[in-house]
């Protein structure tokens, strides 16, 4: 048996009805031209024959006397279970496939099965289906699950399909160790464990004398967070919303002005937050704190399971210009990197329990309603594939995240790129966020309220070069200066890429209130009704 470690098992011990610790994806696929026969129908067969389940999926949690989980091999898993059939109601439309997604994501996984779940989603408009598959974080962080759940789809059209959980994958069987290797294996731990001790303590007292207000570290100090009204713990009923960006056009963000494309999407969820709390008349006096995971997993490492570290970022504050937002979240980027770069792989594990492990306690005592939060937002940022995927000639348009609430927070913001668009993905508690679709628009218009800045700011230095271009000629270096300028500048904007409609409605419009759908949704396996909005 493979024992947990302790940052996969802190998803268990920390996971309640009210918080789930599960990680999903929802993929909206076009069924194929002309295709003789019902498509979805005949794929669910298709998933439903192959019942062999193979490792990591026939994989499920024991737990020891110790207290100590282990992984050991399901021998007598039902798939019928695991991978379910359900039917939208007529129309199909974006409101209902989400309530329906919604329902699904609050509901606990069956620790006395394998940690997986997928439901194949008939009924959507424009001859399309959906796909929302969800496994338990313990089981998968956000780069794993991308490689193990993506596996099931191909680049070419005409490529046989075979179920994720089908598929034969490389496990190192784990050898019984001498009592000799055995003691080596902990000594290393112990001695990264003591190695990590000194940039930890440094971190520590650094951020301890920002507290006091006597040191500017470049990493806030928890628990420093302003107040928003989604600073609470989450409740059990969940909001999950959708939009999408044009990859190409947040890249010239970034080349324009210098930042990773990191920055540009951080700074546009900055933006959405302020704009959606200056609608509700909430003033923030100081920065949001976005929490941001880092991976720490090494190249080519498809063994091990949670292989992240979380870290503090201070965003913009209230009444920057989008490109001064942009130019300030740039620099708290490249300060938190710094400072990251001196701590090790074990420090920065160690430094994530005790953070994460300190807003549990506060949110298990009812804390959060004294205490500053933590962080406001978790917002992470996944790379997918560039190039189109397939599914038994079934092409996957968008594939959108939908993540898990962190302790005293009830907004979380995961992008995922695919294929030309970062999908972005909203999960938030419906009772801290009821309208958090108003909060994806708002994503949209800060995108083009950020683009049409940077391409105002580059035409107006166009402009200005051009003037010095002007003068008498006595200073060739300026003029060559000025040419090179323009050429860059020229080069960014001249091949302006056609944007893709999204699959899902995210047309940059007035946010409105989302009404709640009365429909139904009958699943296959089960027969009954399940009800589409709470």
């Amino acid at each position: 048996m493979q024992a947990l470690t302790l940052v996969d098992m802190g998803f268990l011990y920390t996971e309640t009805v009210a918080s789930p610790k599960h990680v999903a994806g929802l993929q909206i696929f076009t069924i194929p031209e002309n295709y003789q026969g019902n498509f979805t129908r005949d794929l669910f067969d298709s998933l439903m024959s192959q019942d062999e389940i193979k490792q990591p999926f026939n994989l499920k949690l024991k737990k020891q006397l110790t207290g100590q989980y282990h992984w050991q091999e399901d021998n007598n898993i039902d798939l019928s279970y695991h991978v379910r059939f359900a039917m939208l109601p007529q129309p199909g439309n974006e409101s209902q496939l989400l309530h329906f997604v919604e329902h699904q994501h609050e509901t606990l996984l069956d620790r006395n099965r394998p940690l997986w779940e997928m439901i194949l989603i008939d009924g959507l408009e424009d001859n399309k289906f959906a796909i929302y598959l969800k496994a338990h974080h313990a089981f998968t962080d956000g780069a794993k699950a991308n490689q193990l759940l993506m596996s099931y789809l191909s680049k070419k059209t005409d490529a046989p399909m075979t179920a994720f959980w089908n598929i034969e994958r490389e496990h190192k069987e784990k050898e019984l160790d001498s009592m000799l290797t055995s003691i080596t294996k902990t000594s290393k731990k112990l001695s990264d464990q003591v190695k990590s001790i000194p940039s930890l303590t440094k971190l520590t007292t650094k951020l301890l004398f920002q507290a006091a207000n006597v040191y500017k570290a470049d990493m806030p100090t928890p628990f420093m967070a302003p107040k928003t009204p989604f600073s609470v713990s989450p409740k059990r009923a969940r909001r999950a919303a959708v939009s999408a960006l044009p990859l190409s056009r947040v890249k010239r963000i970034g080349k324009m002005t210098g930042a990773t494309i990191n920055d540009v999407v951080v700074t546009i969820c900055d933006m959405a937050i302020h704009n959606y709390l200056a609608n509700k008349n909430f003033n923030l006096k100081k920065p949001l704190v976005a929490q941001m995971p880092m991976s720490l997993r090494e190249a080519g490492d498809m063994q091990t399971n949670n292989q992240v570290a979380i870290s503090l970022v201070e965003l913009a504050y209230r009444g920057e210009s989008p490109l001064e937002r942009l130019m300030t979240i740039k620099d708290s980027c490249i300060k938190l990197k710094k400072e990251t770069r001196l701590l090790t792989k074990e420090a920065l594990t160690s430094y994530t329990m005790a953070s994460q492990g300190l807003a549990v306690v506060s949110e298990f005592l009812s804390l959060d309603t004294i205490l500053p939060p933590m962080g406001n937002v978790l917002i992470s940022n996944v790379p997918g594939p560039s190039e189109p995927l397939y599914m038994m000639g079934a092409k996957m348009e968008q594939c959108f995240p939908i993540s898990v609430l962190p302790p005293g927070m009830s907004l979380n913001i995961t992008l995922y790129s695919y294929n030309g668009l970062i999908n972005v993905g909203l999960v938030s508690c419906r009772s801290a966020l009821p309208d958090l679709t108003d909060l994806a628009e708002y994503v949209n218009s800060a995108f083009t309220e950020l683009e049409n800045e940077v391409l105002t700011s580059a035409t107006t230095s166009v402009t200005e070069q051009i003037a010095l271009l002007t003068m008498p000629n006595g200073n060739s270096g300026i003029k060559q200066e000025c040419l090179a300028i323009i050429e860059q500048i020229l080069a960014d904007t001249e091949k302006q890429d056609e944007v893709k409609t999204p699959v899902l409605d995210t047309k940059i419009i007035q946010p409105v209130k989302n009404t709640s759908a009365k429909n139904t949704i009958t699943t296959d396996t089960t027969s009954k009704t399940v009800p589409a909005s709470a």
